[in-house]
């Protein structure tokens, strides 16, 4: 296994189990006690994990999104799922937004066959994803670049929206969390505002959220659940919260459902 997707995978179990052991890790990935420990020290220095003697612990203090780089490998078959019913939905000659993060990206390989897209995003790994569909046309919103979530932030990034009245068809919007309770929302506050601006400027929202972000409040409010019109998100979503999120009308799309 591949360092940072063992990475990925150490998160995922503390984040379930909220302690792990040196020796249940290297029985389960295969590796040594040694590769293990190097892995946990490495985590520890990122600041999402704490090691203690045998293992490591998720504690309340350090229960925070793991840096991108881990993020954007965590969840990846789910994120797929979300992708794919995502594009879906999306028709020949629209104008789309689609938000940085890193489920978003897996939008993008499902649009291959639309015609006539335009792709507004605000994210850089999204902007490169699209480079590689020359069919597509991709405008690229400025501003500063947020390297943690790989997104532009900021003043410019809003003007560059605001400045020649840009309106789209349809908006997907990354979030790190959203519940029926407590709304869409983000851990990132610089992020919020250009989160906002899409949806104002969108006739159809979507959020796109994998199963562990359902029912999930982050630290900071974008907007009411019935801003969305679809959750789109996979089959690891928690029923219960779904079903208080559909309550509020919006409708729940997921891949195996025939979207």
């Amino acid at each position: 296994m591949l360092m940072k997707p063992r990475h990925a995978e150490i998160m995922d179990l503390l984040r379930a189990e909220n302690a792990v052991a040196v020796h249940a890790l290297a029985l389960r990935m295969n590796v040594s006690e040694s590769t293990i420990r190097r892995d946990l020290a490495k985590l520890e220095e990122q600041g999402v994990l704490r090691r203690i003697h045998g293992g490591a612990l998720l504690e309340e203090d350090v229960q925070m999104e793991p840096p991108f780089e881990l993020r954007a490998i965590s969840h990846r078959a789910e994120k797929d799922l979300v992708g794919r019913a995502a594009a879906a939905l999306v028709q020949d000659g629209e104008v789309i937004f689609i938000d940085g993060g890193t489920t978003t990206p897996f939008i993008v390989p499902y649009l291959a066959e639309r015609r006539g897209l335009t792709v507004v995003t605000c994210g850089l790994n999204v902007a490169n994803a699209l480079s590689r569909n020359p069919n597509i046309q991709t405008i690229v919103v400025g501003g500063e670049l947020h390297v943690e979530s790989q997104s532009f932030v900021g003043p410019l990034a809003l003007e560059a929206l605001r400045a020649y009245n840009i309106r789209c068809d349809r908006a997907f919007i990354a979030s790190g969390g959203i519940s029926a309770q407590h709304g869409i929302t983000n851990r990132i506050l610089d992020r919020i505002p250009l989160k906002r601006q899409a949806i104002e400027i969108s006739r159809w929202v979507a959020v796109v959220a994998d199963g562990s972000k359902i029912g999930v409040a982050a630290l900071g409010y974008v907007a009411a659940v019935e801003a969305a019109h679809h959750l789109v998100t996979d089959p690891s979503a928690p029923q219960s919260g779904l079903d208080e999120i559909a309550a509020r009308g919006v409708q729940v799309r997921m891949w195996d459902q025939g979207a």
